[in-house]
């Protein structure tokens, strides 16, 4: 008889635990989907935030390199241009590709930042740099007098740029600095790509600038 109650009385309390146990485990497994489903959320965000400025930074490089590749055409014809024309169109052709470079390195600042401080804030100065060089040629470069600052200007956006170019191979050659993977960058993006044809432009224009103005000093000499 005791038996048959202890049975009983088992039997009252099961349902109780097993639906005790089902509330437990759903509520964990609850909290579980819903931590899980702000990190799907924020991960969305921030892949959604990548997938706008990747688009971006490609189209900026491509855009201006259209304008460029529009304005060096009509150097084509020389009899509509003058000379000083010509120098003024090459002029505003780097400005538009220096700023071009610095607004993409801009944008892919908060990208390499979380790969790596230290190329964050490369991209940054970098970005920076371009910028201003954009605005300090187009203002300056016509006004400096003497010839050896002309040069200065243009030989300091050459190194510049040169070495832009160089860390961008070297970087897909050797583990770079401060990587947080131990391999060379073997990743080549449409906006890496768009960048580099941009930063070599400038430094073929830049060169041009320099043979332009060896030809007018040494012509200047034969005159006097």
């Amino acid at each position: 008889m005791k038996l048959l109650i202890l049975l009983l009385v088992l039997l009252l309390l099961q349902p109780q635990f097993v639906l005790f146990t089902i509330v437990t485990t759903t509520g964990i497994k609850g909290d579980v989907f819903a931590q899980s489903e702000g990190e799907n959320n924020t991960n969305m965000s921030m892949n959604k935030q990548d997938n706008i400025i990747s688009p971006l930074t490609e189209w900026v490089g491509v855009f201006a390199l259209g304008i460029t590749a529009g304005l060096v055409s009509t150097l084509r014809y020389k009899s509509n241009n003058s000379k000083s024309t010509s120098i003024r169109i090459i002029i505003i052709s780097i400005a538009i590709l220096s700023m071009s470079a610095g607004i993409i390195h801009l944008l892919l600042v908060q990208e390499h930042m979380e790969e790596s401080f230290i190329w964050g804030i490369s991209f940054l100065i970098s970005g920076i740099a371009q910028i201003i060089y954009s605005i300090f040629i187009i203002i300056v470069a016509e006004k400096l007098s003497p010839l050896n600052n002309k040069w200065l200007l243009y030989y300091f956006g050459i190194a510049g740029n040169a070495l832009l170019v160089g860390i961008f191979v070297m970087a897909r050659l050797f583990t770079p600095p401060f990587s947080s993977e131990a391999a060379p960058i073997n990743e080549l993006e449409p906006n890496g790509i768009v960048t580099i044809i941009t930063e070599i432009f400038l430094i073929v224009l830049l060169g041009y600038l320099i043979k332009s103005s060896s030809r007018s000093q040494r012509s200047q000499k034969i005159i006097q």
